[in-house]
Order: structure tokens, then sequence, then C-alpha cells
């Protein structure tokens, strides 16, 4: 077998018949792939939220009665958790952005968790109660 590896005589070959090596699919990975795993190393605007949370023994009631209530003036923003309605009937929120689009709407027939951001306004209805988790 000769010194110069398995591909010495393809490479000779491509060079006989005037055929050029492509590279730049080598060169390519030999540059992104490292950007991408600096990239994924660095995390812009710092560490990232965390999505779970952990519910407090005896939550505090925010919004026991129906309203629109602006978050980040009358509501802290953060996660709030209803049980749900009394029996059988069904409560809802919706939130509005600041630019005044709608950005969720819910009705709830049991308990729910809601993510609240400040600049938005929620309006809660259907008597249920919100606490923040």
């Amino acid at each position: 077998m000769d010194d110069g590896g398995p591909y010495e005589r393809y490479y000779a070959d491509r060079k006989a018949a005037g055929e050029r090596t492509v590279l730049w699919p080598w060169v390519l990975l030999a540059v992104v792939v490292p950007l991408l795993l600096v990239r994924s190393f660095l995390v812009a605007g710092g560490p990232a939220e965390a999505t779970a949370t952990r519910m407090s023994a005896a939550p505090v009631p925010v919004a026991t009665a129906d309203g629109e209530f602006p978050v980040g003036t009358v509501l802290e923003p953060g996660i709030y958790g209803s049980p749900g309605p009394d029996g059988g009937r069904t409560c809802e929120y919706v939130r509005v952005g600041a630019d005044g689009v709608q950005v969720a709407r819910a009705v709830l027939n049991g308990p729910a968790a809601v993510r609240l951001v400040a600049g938005e306004t929620v309006t809660f209805a259907g008597g249920c109660a919100w606490s923040r988790r």
C-alpha cells in the first residue's frame, strides 16, 4: 500500500483528467461551524429566563375583582395563577400589548397560569381569583 493514504489515487486521477478538487464546502465548514459554536456559548442580553416556577405555600390574592390592570404599574410583571372558576362557571383573561394588539386570550374552566409582561394590559372577567406565583 502507498504512503499517501486511501484518497491519493482519487486525487491523482482527478488531476490527470484536469478536474479540480472542490474545496469550498470544506472552507465553509471550517469557518461556519466554529462561529456557530462560539455563538452558542454567548447569550445576547444576559441569561435566559427560567420557564419553571415554584408555587408559594399561600399565594396572595392580587385581582379578585374583574377589571383592566396595567402590568408594571398596577400589577407586577411575572407569572400569575388562578384556581379557576367556581361550580361550572367560566372566567377569562385578555392580554393586550403596549401597541394595543391582543397578545393572548383564554377562557378558563379550571386552574390556569399566565405570564404577564411589563407594558401589557390584562383584563380579568368572570370573577376568578388571581395571585402572583
